[in-house]
């Protein structure tokens, strides 16, 4: 079992981030949380982007990550909630955990589960969650769509994906990102990350991510699912669930095989 994108250097930078992908898909899981009640459980909850917006909406969460850095800064962020009460943080490997207990609805947003690369612990995760889903839930699954088939054009030089000035700290965040290896026997890609923090006085740090992201043909996700036995009742290709065939994204939404609606 690998450790996957773990984020040691970076996490208390992941809050800058507001592009859409991490913006746009709030609502859409609040919708299902409201349609089937209960608890739901996070999958990759990291910093608490979508747990702490769907506590605030009155849901219980359990929020479940295997990067203590990033769990570290949600539990700061919880010690002045007013809906503290309403998250459980555990640590936890996507790819084997056992909570004793069942959920209605059950999440892994943004990609989260791209960070399982070996089939082992991909079949694993989708048993668990399985394990775990009730007879009437839901498991919401989010990959991005290639958009082609994948080759070594995939590879690209270091570009700037966004900046950013912090007042409160006076500093400024230029986010830049590049990719130099891609396995297309496996279907692994190999993103780097750089933060480039450059305070009031004009000294510059440089802190690096180096990730390994599983990716996915519309077809072989589907034979995933089915194989661990789920069934998928709504498809999207973005979360104002628009078609599936033309959008940016993979988003199932799906329920246990003879699961009752």
């Amino acid at each position: 079992m690998e450790l996957g994108n773990i984020y040691e250097n970076t996490a208390w930078l992941y809050d800058y981030d507001d592009r859409d992908n991490l913006t746009d898909d709030i609502d859409f899981y609040k919708e299902y949380a409201s349609k089937l009640g209960g608890e739901v459980l996070e999958l990759g909850c990291g910093t608490g982007r979508v747990a702490l917006r769907l506590a605030e909406a009155g849901f219980e969460i359990t929020g479940l990550d295997l990067s203590d850095t990033m769990l570290e800064i949600f539990r700061e962020k919880l010690k002045n909630s007013p809906y503290k009460d309403n998250i459980t943080l555990v640590k936890g490997n996507m790819a084997e955990f056992n909570l004793r207990k069942k959920y209605k609805l059950i999440i892994a947003p943004f990609r989260a589960f791209q960070s399982l690369t070996e089939d082992e612990d991909i079949i694993n995760c989708l048993n668990c969650i399985k394990k775990h889903l009730s007879d009437k839930g839901f498991f919401i699954l989010n990959v991005f769509r290639p958009y082609k088939e994948l080759d070594e054009t995939w590879c690209y030089d270091e570009v700037v994906q966004w900046e950013v000035n912090d007042d409160n700290r006076c500093h400024k965040i230029v986010k830049k990102h590049w990719g130099d290896k891609i396995d297309t026997v496996n279907q692994i890609i190999y993103p780097h990350y750089a933060f480039e923090i450059t305070d009031s006085n004009g000294n510059m740090k440089r802190l690096e991510e180096h990730l390994k992201l599983k990716y996915y043909y519309y077809d072989q996700i589907v034979r995933y699912l089915k194989e661990a036995g789920f069934a998928i009742e709504e498809e999207y290709g973005w979360y104002d669930k628009s078609n599936i065939e033309n959008g940016r994204e993979l988003i199932f939404v799906c329920k246990k095989l003879g699961g009752n609606k």
